[in-house]
This record gives C-alpha cells, sequence and structure tokens, in this order.
C-alpha cells in the first residue's frame, strides 16, 4: 500500500514490477504468478498516471459547509494521488474535522453526521482537509488448512478494496506550493523559449507524502467552519469534457 514514504522509485525499478508471467500449457500457476500479473499492470497504470497526467483533483471533490458545527461535506470526485493511484469518491462523505482521519468504510448509520466522541483539538491556526489512497482487505472467508485436515480452518481475505482515508492534517505540502507556468501557445515573447524548441524535460519527482488537499479551514469556538477552497488545492488537468462536433469540409474548388 502506498500510505507511507515515497514508493515511486521502487515501482519503476523492482525487476518484479517490470516482468510478467508468461503462461504455457499444463503450467502449474500460483498465487504469487496471478499477484505478480497484477502487480505488473498495477505498477505500468501509476507510472503512466504519474509521468503523463501527474497528480491532483481532476474532478470534483469540492468541499462544502454542513449544518452542523464541526462538520464538512466532500462532494463526489474522482483524484489522482502521488504514487499515481486512483481516489474515486462515489459518494458525498461526511467528515467531522475533529477527528484525525475518517474512511468512507466506518459512515454514520443516517449520514448525518452525529456529534463526535473525541474532544475538539485545537484549530487557532489553519489546518488542511486532504486525502490519501488506501487498500482494504475485504471479504473474509474460511480457507482449509492444509496436511491431515485436523487443524482449525484457517480465514483469508478475498478481496482488496481500492479505498481512501480523509484526514485533516496541520501543514500545506511542498508539492502543493508554487505550481509551474503555465506554457502559452501563440508568439513567443522576447527572452521566452519555444514551448517547442526544449529539451525533454526532468522526469517528475515523487512526493514525500500522500497527501492531496482538498481544502484549508479554520474554525470558531462554537465550531463553525470557514473553508478556504483555493489554499493548497492542487489540480491537474483534465479533457474528460473536451470535444467538438463533426463539420465536413468542402474540398477547395468544389
Amino acid at each position: 500500500m502506498n500510505t507511507g514514504t515515497c514508493n515511486c522509485h521502487s515501482q519503476t525499478a523492482k525487476t518484479s514490477l517490470n516482468e510478467r508471467p508468461r503462461y504455457y500449457a499444463r503450467q502449474l500457476v500460483t498465487p504469487d504468478d496471478l499477484t505478480l500479473e497484477q502487480d505488473y499492470f498495477r505498477a505500468k497504470l501509476r507510472r503512466h498516471n504519474r509521468y503523463l497526467h501527474g497528480w491532483g483533483v481532476v474532478c470534483g471533490a469540492q468541499v462544502v459547509e454542513a449544518k452542523q458545527p464541526w462538520k464538512v461535506i466532500v462532494k463526489t470526485g474522482y483524484i489522482l494521488g502521488p504514487y499515481g493511484d486512483e481516489i474515486y469518491i462515489e459518494t458525498d462523505q461526511c467528515v467531522d474535522v475533529r477527528k484525525k482521519c475518517m474512511s468512507p468504510d466506518l459512515p454514520d448509520d443516517d449520514n448525518e453526521c452525529d456529534e463526535a466522541q473525541a474532544p475538539p483539538p485545537d484549530f487557532e491556526a489553519t489546518h488542511y482537509l486532504a486525502i490519501r489512497y488506501l487498500e482494504t482487505p475485504t471479504r473474509l472467508i474460511r480457507v482449509p488448512l492444509g496436511g491431515c485436515g485436523c487443524e482449525d480452518n484457517g480465514c483469508e481475505h478475498s478481496r482488496v478494496l481500492d479505498h481512501y482515508q480523509i484526514c485533516v492534517i496541520d501543514h500545506c505540502p511542498d508539492s502543493h506550493k508554487n505550481p509551474p507556468a503555465p506554457v502559452v501557445s501563440g508568439p513567443v515573447p522576447p527572452g521566452q523559449v519555444n514551448p517547442h524548441e526544449r529539451q525533454a524535460p526532468e522526469c517528475p519527482e515523487c512526493s514525500t507524502e500522500p497527501w492531496v488537499v482538498l481544502s484549508a479551514f479554520t474554525v470558531d469556538g462554537e465550531g463553525k467552519v470557514k473553508l478556504q477552497l483555493c489554499e493548497c488545492r492542487r489540480h491537474v488537468n483534465s479533457y474528460g469534457n473536451y470535444w467538438w462536433a463533426c463539420a465536413m469540409v468542402q474540398p477547395a474548388g468544389v
């Protein structure tokens, strides 16, 4: 799981993630073979996302105030994490900012954000609501043990869920600061480099933190959350809504 320090470079360099199984007739396929195949394609997807698309909020994932004090709503959205993982917020999530972290697999039963039991933290300074990718094992099943069959059955998780965690952090990561200047098409101003005549860029550096910040906020003594939506929020380009209509072009002279 990419939940701690940076693992991007090890993903691109490990031999096991740059090779895939080759299947042949009468082969004994083991769990290691099938897991390697998954790891291979997942590593390729992560590299593709990181190097070609970048990372940040792709669409949605807006943060809005809730009716109750100490609460905010994180809307549905799609995010690319710093290590190339996809984060899909499928349903709106109610977040109590007094809790350090929350996961969508533990929602309130009525989704109305009941009062939290934890005491409120000190929010005199600006804090940040951030999201990170998590893998969660699910679907626990019984597995017969080997040998003579006298032992009790063991249990294994039969699925891994692509999940996420929303947390309150006390700093804006450096990776969210100083965005690069946009490349502007058209005539090149004097003293600037033509973007089509540049050398190949360096590969993107790997972030040392797993966070994608959604919003900054402060809270007053009564639990009123004041959002600062654009502070420390990192976006990445999306062409999901870019399209054009087909048009027939008549040849010249017709």
